[in-house]
C-alpha cells in the first residue's frame, strides 16, 4: 500500500478545514499560519516531512515565504504559490502538482 502524500499549507487560519479536506482527498496535511518572522524553527520540520508545499500568498508574511522558498529549494520539494485563500483549491493544486512529478 502506497503512503498518502503529505502537503504542507503555509498561511491562513483554517487548519481544521485543510485537514478535513485533505482527509477526504486522501492526503496528509501539515499546517503553519505563515506568521513566523523570526526563523524556521517550526516550519523546517514541516517542510522536511512534505511532498509538496502550498503557500497562500495573501495570508503569509514575506520573510516566511522567502525562507520556505529557500528550504524547498535546498530539500528539492515542490512549492506552489496560491493566490486565493480556498482550502479546496490549495489541496487540489498541491495534489495536481504531485501527479505531474510522480
Amino acid at each position: 500500500m502506497k503512503n498518502k502524500p503529505t502537503i504542507t499549507i503555509i498561511g491562513g487560519s483554517q487548519e481544521g478545514t485543510f485537514k478535513k479536506i485533505g482527509e477526504k482527498k486522501g492526503c496528509n496535511i501539515l499546517f503553519h499560519n505563515g506568521k513566523d518572522r523570526k526563523g524556521t524553527g517550526v516550519i523546517l520540520p514541516l517542510v522536511k516531512k512534505s511532498d509538496c508545499v502550498v503557500i497562500l500568498q495573501g495570508a503569509c508574511c514575506h520573510p516566511t515565504m522567502f525562507k520556505v522558498k529557500e528550504l524547498c529549494k535546498e530539500l528539492n520539494i515542490k512549492i506552489i504559490y496560491q493566490n486565493g485563500f480556498g482550502a479546496s483549491a490549495a489541496i487540489t493544486n498541491g495534489l495536481a502538482e504531485l501527479k505531474k512529478i510522480a
